[in-house]
């Protein structure tokens, strides 16, 4: 049987398996009790042991399978797996996903699960012995097929199986082998019973087009099945079927055939369609833009009506393009259980780890890209700042501290913050590796305050840890942290008290394809201002403007600021005298841009610049206008952060509290 066209299918799938078995084998070390959280563990492995078998990944298969006889032994012990055998199956776990990863790749499993294999069986071999089984007891009386499974009996085939169990955990399983050969018209217990399920028969009835003793040879191979037997039903009429069992079967359907599944509610769509069905969206902008200067120009009112409507429409269509790629965070932040566990234990700490706010959502593009910087903030959280239990312990801190990752919406924004209540940023300490490093002359250490100290901690190639390791030291995590916010649009900001903890503010757009902006024309050159940045706009002739040391300054009711001249700022010709201003927040900076023209607000479809173009400047990206130019999108981060290494090229001091993406 050919299997490529459901390669895709099984790749999400799989990855959607083994990210349930991450966070139910966290649980379950918690909790060993947990008996829902075993039932999905058995869930999971037993679909993804399956799927493998399918698609002909035998080595994925044999694994799966073998882990759960592991996931077996859970269920009978109420103490649990000790922690070598939890890692155990994490590092399965790991050798699945990059066996997956593998066939993603190169079409091949690329696993050797031998050595893995050896392991789990000595985690099964070094369990206790059991107590001697009881007897069997007297054979279960026989269970009339219902009315809806003599009804599917006479349209097709019916197969009666039957199985007695060992312990009751493979019911799940016996149905799962069942429902591979055919449909599972009816079963004792029924699926939604499994849970609770403690007999020892189960009983289902299939309609297949599979031989008999087929069927039979899978259901016997579930491990712990001790008898299995399947018969063909005959068509005739159900003995001494029970009128109570004919009334419930005829309830899914007047005629009492048997119940038509129900179809799934959700959809699996493919990323790359979704982008193209993005970037469509956002030429219908561009081109629904044009129409609206045209319309604006004709003063038709007939045709003014008509573009009013596609505007309607258009506006509702995007906003429905836009839900549709959104996703929650959640699919982020599942990562990092089993890491805090996972370093936490190698680092010898104690740690809580809390997430909030996993449901708020972020455009798919956004939560695929926060991956890397969250994880360099959470290892640094876990390397730097948290204390040994035996520091804390005598700093009056509980043993145990605590991480922790919020997600909130903030106006057109998401605010994710991650926390910790560990030593804070010391400035003495991080004024001694700068002076090391060259980054201040030594008579500045002192001077060095925790403002200062934020600021030099997001220094490209910066580090405080003593030694280089594989977590951390190596210099590129809060600069890294840094440049990723940046291309997605963010800023990053960072506080820290001293022995009380650090928190680390990471604002993000909700998406990245289409943006609000303002247009505004200095120069020859069009700009657009993101909307969010913008405080409010002024008319410079109705303002009052004083010269100081050559510096021309824009004198406000609350404070006074240096107006800037917005093209000549970022290297294009300027006109110089400008007629308005642009008042705009970059890095917790109020800055005055000096422009010619306010254009107006606009929709804009968001494009990546060359890196030549983007990298020097204080631009973030470009978009296509509707007369066909294109307008460059002002970084208000990069732009207040050019404005202030000026007056810092004398101390070489870093004064802004916010560590922006820049």
């Amino acid at each position: 049987m050919d299997t490529s066209e459901y390669l895709s299918m099984f790749l999400a799938e799989s990855r959607e398996h083994l990210d349930t078995l991450n966070q139910a084998v966290l649980r379950i070390e918690e909790q060993p009790d947990d008996r829902e959280t075993l039932n999905e563990i058995f869930r999971a492995a037993h679909s993804l042991k399956g799927m493998s078998a399918t698609m002909g990944f035998e080595q994925v298969a044999a694994l799966t399978h073998r882990m759960e006889d592991v996931f077996e032994v859970l269920r009978g012990r109420p103490d649990g797996l000790p922690r070598e055998g939890t890692n155990v199956l994490f590092e399965c776990l790991d050798a699945l996903s990059a066996a997956i990863d593998s066939i993603d790749a190169t079409g091949t499993e690329q696993l050797d699960p031998a050595g893995l294999i050896t392991r789990l069986t000595g985690l099964i071999d070094d369990q206790p012995a059991e107590a001697p089984t009881a007897a069997p007891g007297p054979p279960a009386p026989a269970i009339d097929p219902p009315a809806a499974v003599m009804a599917a009996a006479r349209e097709g085939r019916v197969l009666q199986v039957t199985a007695t169990l060992m312990p009751s955990v493979r019911a799940y399983m016996v149905l799962a082998a069942a429902g591979d050969h055919g449909a599972v018209v009816h079963a004792v217990p029924a699926r939604d019973e499994v849970d609770g399920f403690e007999g020892r028969t189960v009983v289902a009835w299939v309609t297949s087009d599979h031989e008999t003793d087929v069927l039979q040879a899978a259901i016997a191979a579930v491990p712990d099945v001790a008898a299995a037997a399947v018969e063909e039903l005959s068509a005739g009429a159900p003995p001494d079927a029970a009128p109570e069992a004919e009334a419930e079967a005829r309830r899914p359907g007047e005629d009492g055939a048997a119940p038509s599944k129900r179809t799934s509610s959700t959809v699996r769509v493919d990323a790359e369609r979704l982008d193209a069905l993005m970037h469509l969206m956002g030429e219908l902008v561009v081109d629904r833009t044009a129409v609206e200067s045209l319309a604006q120009e004709a003063q038709l009112p007939a045709l003014t009506e008509a573009v009013a409507g596609l505007t309607r429409s258009s506006q509702a269509l995007q906003a429905l393009v836009m839900q549709v790629r959104m996703i929650p965070v959640e699919a982020v932040f599942m990562r990092f259980p089993r890491l805090v566990r996972d370093l936490s234990t190698k680092l010898g700490k104690q740690v809580d780890l809390v997430l909030t706010g996993t449901e708020t959502e972020l455009d798919r593009t956004v939560v695929d890209a926060l991956g890397d910087p969250l994880v360099h903030l959470v290892r640094n959280s876990l390397d730097h700042a948290l204390e040994p239990p035996d520091e804390r312990r005598a700093a009056g801190k509980p043993a145990t501290g605590t991480i922790e990752i919020s997600a909130r919406h903030a106006g057109g924004n998401v605010v994710i913050t991650v926390r910790d209540d560990g030593r804070g940023v010391d400035p003495e300490r991080v004024a001694r590796k700068a002076v090391a490093r060259g980054l201040i002359a030594e008579e500045q250490a002192a001077a060095v305050d925790m403002q200062w100290a934020v600021d030099l901690l997001f220094t490209a190639g910066f580090s405080t840890a003593e030694q280089t390791s594989d977590i951390s030291g190596r210099g590129v995590g809060m600069d890294a942290v840094r440049a990723q916010i940046r291309e997605l649009g963010g800023a990053v900001m960072m506080t820290s008290e001293q022995g009380a903890g650090t928190s680390v503010q990471i604002r993000l757009p909700l998406t990245l394809a289409i943006m609000p902006a303002l247009l505004t024309q200095s120069g020859q050159t069009p700009f657009a201002i993101p909307l969010d940045r913008v405080e409010r706009t002024l008319n410079l002739a109705q303002q009052t403007v004083r010269s100081v040391t050559g510096q021309r300054m824009l004198v406000l009711g609350d404070g006074v600021l240096p107006l800037v001249d917005l093209a000549d700022a970022l290297g294009y010709p300027a006109r110089g005298g400008g007629d308005h201003v642009v008042l705009v927040r970059g890095a917790e900076r109020r800055i005055a841009l000096v422009v010619d023209q306010l254009v107006g607000q606009r929709e804009l479809v968001t494009r990546p610049l060359p890196a030549a173009v983007g990298d020097d400047l204080a631009l973030s990206g470009g978009a296509v206008l509707a007369d066909g130019s294109i307008a460059l999108i002002v970084d208000c981060d990069a732009l207040a952060e050019q404005m202030a290494r000026a007056p810092r090229a004398a101390d070489t001091r870093c004064t802004p509290t916010l560590a922006h993406a820049a």
